[in-house]
């Protein structure tokens, strides 16, 4: 295939990303990407689409089965070129999501690998995907055990970080409000949920705004009805 032909396949593919709330558009870009020769280009696109569509599976066993081929994406991507941000991002994601999902030993192992490429992309580009690596690093330290590198100060540090970056990605703002809550902090938590009622709906993160919108109103349903 020719790089023209190459190119407009990218630009389907980032369209029907674009139009994740209905599954099947995934579905169809990772067809469309497979009809490519192996790239970095072809292989970061579907990393993410495998994310999503694992993100989004009904069922454990299918959804360790996309992020599986997620991590081989991303590899191939960052293999092919190691300096830019998106293969390690997203092989990072694909493996954090992994280690949720496997047993003891391996999700230490899927932990470690994922921090790795997550530091790597902080490295080159830490406002990629609206502080994505900052974002899902600082996940990752919440969650994991200190003697593997978890680390609350830490993790709050790169959801700060994430935020001055990205104030307007309710993504981050949900994940640092149940750190909050976690810690103890219930009015900040309060505070970061008001805000992701209160952002805009941009066109790029429409799919995860929604979403947010509906899990912060769940949330603050609750936390009002905390004694005290």
């Amino acid at each position: 295939m020719n790089t023209s032909a190459a190119e407009n396949v990218f630009k389907r593919a980032d369209q029907l990303y674009a139009g994740r709330n209905d599954l099947a558009n995934v579905r169809v870009s990772v067809e469309l990407l497979r009809t490519l020769e192996p790239s970095s280009r072809a292989a970061w696109r579907l990393a993410r689409a495998y994310f999503f569509l694992g993100q989004e599976a009904s069922q454990a066993e299918s959804s360790g089965t996309f992020h599986e081929a997620g991590v081989k994406a991303g590899a191939l991507s960052a293999r092919l070129q190691p300096d830019w941000v998106a293969g390690h991002f997203w092989l990072g994601v694909n493996l954090a999501l992994l280690a949720q999902r496997a047993g003891s030993l391996q999700a230490a192992i899927h932990a470690l690998k994922a921090k790795r490429e997550l530091r790597r992309a902080i490295e080159i580009d830490d406002t990629y995907h609206a502080a994505g690596p900052r974002r899902v690093l600082g996940r990752l330290e919440q969650k994991m055990p200190r003697l593997l590198g978890g680390g609350l100060a830490r993790a709050a540090a790169n959801f700060e970080r994430a935020i001055s970056i990205a104030p307007n990605n309710t993504v981050t703002r949900i994940y640092f409000a149940e750190f909050l809550f976690e810690m103890g902090a219930v009015a900040r938590a309060r505070a970061e949920l008001e805000v992701v009622l209160g952002v805009p709906l941009d066109p790029d993160w429409a799919f995860e705004i929604k979403r947010d919108r509906v899990l912060a109103r769940e949330w603050l349903r609750k936390l009002n009805a905390l004694p005290g």
